[in-house]
């Protein structure tokens, strides 16, 4: 059996991350989980992308989870606790602290490590068969701080208490319900709306998405006072950008704006 790895692929503006182990539904091993912050680092980097999507290979899953199997040897003992957890903290801060969109879209399994990655996502749409869950108590697996952070800005307590106390799974209207995913689709409609979504996001000005994706990930900081000059610094580079003159300019003379991210 082949092992996971971890698909990079840039596709014109849109940078791409899949979770290539379906034999495992997906799981992610030690490798993937060190690939990510490489991925985030290398399309931070290119001006050419402008937006990142994570999904799973085929249909069946997005990510059923971290890779348990590896357990035994990278999250035993309190030092590779430590160590592994460090490792996730990187991973989910490499896509949250991006000042490009993220999308998961999500087939199937979305379970664990891989709701961990979804919820750090700034988008997420699935499916209308995809399940979701957190089964840490069912597995006595300590859940990681950062995980913990995101699931609970995300669904808030009273949800959270009940995902992490009971491990139990969720199907896609509950998951909506509880703003795990902004949009439920027909499975066989799934991958044309979220090319809708993307299509839109490369439309839309890039500076001002980064804006506000900084300010909203700044108030959600869970130690210390928001960084308002961080924040202020953002406003003031979208408000002396070309795409700001050229956001007036369109409207003032009623066609599509064209923005360049600078």
């Amino acid at each position: 059996m082949s092992a996971g790895r971890l698909g990079v692929d840039k596709r014109g503006a849109v940078g791409w991350i899949v979770f290539d182990q379906p034999q495992k539904k997906n799981a992610i091993n030690g490798a993937m989980w060190r690939g990510i912050p490489e991925a985030m680092a290398r399309f931070d980097a290119d001006a050419e992308v402008r937006c990142v999507v994570f999904r799973g290979a085929g249909a069946e899953a997005f990510a059923a989870g971290a890779d348990i199997s590896e357990f035994e040897k990278v999250r035993a003992g309190g030092g590779a606790v430590s160590e592994y957890d460090g490792l996730l903290d990187r991973v989910l801060h490499s896509i949250q602290d991006s000042r490009k969109p993220s999308v998961a879209l999500i087939h199937g399994y979305c379970m664990g490590g891989g709701l961990e990655v979804a919820l750090a996502c700034d988008l997420r749409y699935c499916g209308a068969s995809a399940q979701f869950g957190i089964p840490a108590a069912k597995l006595g697996i300590a859940y990681n701080v950062e995980g913990h952070k995101r699931l609970l800005e995300t669904v808030g307590h009273a949800r959270a208490r009940e995902i992490m106390f009971l491990g139990r799974r969720y199907g896609a209207p509950e998951a909506l319900a509880m703003g795990l995913v902004h949009r439920v689709l027909p499975d066989a409609e799934l991958e044309a709306h979220v090319d809708g979504v993307i299509a839109t996001l490369l439309e839309n000005a890039p500076l001002a998405i980064a804006n506000s994706k900084t300010i909203l990930e700044e108030y959600a900081k869970a130690e210390g006072a928001a960084d308002h000059d961080r924040m202020r610094g953002a406003i003031e580079r979208c408000a002396k950008s070309e795409d700001y003159q050229e956001g007036r300019r369109a409207f003032m003379e009623k066609r599509k704006p064209q923005f360049r991210g600078r």
